[in-house]
């Protein structure tokens, strides 16, 4: 058995959901794909994260079947987890002790990084902590919640490193200041008796525009990945602000068409 099957068993035990992504190697990522900018941290699996288990069996599958495959973690409420990624590359520390200084962050689980950053955990507060990239904390300051993932020890980054655990196996409560910036504040409760109804012609039109968007980007060719991508987001942005299309739903259909591609 594999350490890093080992891992993987270990971490569904403790309730958590974790899925197999691709590995990095001498000639780059195990997906062979040139052009990828995320070696190493991708899923394996079709589906991404939404085929994350705990189930011993699937897991030792998965790993006879890619023994080199990293461990990811899926955050959220469904592993009862978020986990705040420093980056001190893009300023992650500076961040990290101007928010220390308003309040001390607990000592809890931690994870070195390969890439010499680190990930720090928490217990999930309930309701929904949305994942944000240095927007919620600060720079260099990511928040993986419901929606997401980490990678995990033992394995490794594109870097030549791996990453390590660190730090007593607990998992804090997110202090008040964290929790304030990576959960967004609850809608009022309206005050009128009639429920407000999108026309459903718009509301048909929009769901097809999404399934559209998603399509495409899922099918774009090498090359025209990410601007396929972004016109995508654009354009669906602009559905969102008319108060047609989620956001969340938005963020995560390009999301996983983004992966498929």
């Amino acid at each position: 058995m594999t350490d890093l099957l080992k891992s993987a068993l270990h971490l569904a035990r403790q309730g958590f959901e974790v899925l197999p992504c691709h590995s990095p190697g001498v000639g780059g990522c195990s997906c062979r794909q040139p052009d990828c900018v995320s070696a190493g941290k991708h899923p394996r699996t079709r589906q991404g994260l939404h085929d994350a288990t705990a189930d011993p069996a699937l897991i030792r599958q998965w790993w006879q079947r890619w023994p080199t495959a990293n461990v990811a973690i899926r955050t959220g409420a469904v592993s009862g987890l978020v986990v705040i990624d420093i980056d001190p590359d893009h300023g992650g520390l500076d961040t990290m002790r101007s928010l220390a200084a308003e309040a001390p962050i607990p000592k809890g689980l931690r994870v070195r990084t390969g890439s010499g950053g680190w990930h720090l955990y928490f217990a999930h507060p309930g309701g929904r902590v949305r994942n944000s990239a240095g927007t919620a904390l600060g720079p260099g300051v990511d928040v993986r919640g419901d929606g997401g993932y980490v990678i995990a020890p033992p394995s490794r980054h594109i870097s030549g490193g791996t990453y390590q655990w660190t730090g007593p196996w607990t998992l804090p409560d997110l202090p008040d200041h964290l929790l304030s910036r990576v959960r967004p504040p609850e809608r009022p409760t309206p005050t009128w008796t009639e429920p407000v109804r999108l026309d459903r012609a718009l509301s048909a039109w929009a769901a097809k525009a999404l399934d559209d968007e998603a399509r495409q980007v899922g099918t774009a060719p090498a090359g025209g990945r990410n601007h396929r991508l972004n016109r995508a987001a654009f354009s669906l942005g602009q559905i969102v602000g008319a108060g047609l299309l989620d956001p969340d739903t938005v963020t995560d259909h390009l999301h996983h068409a983004a992966l498929r591609a």
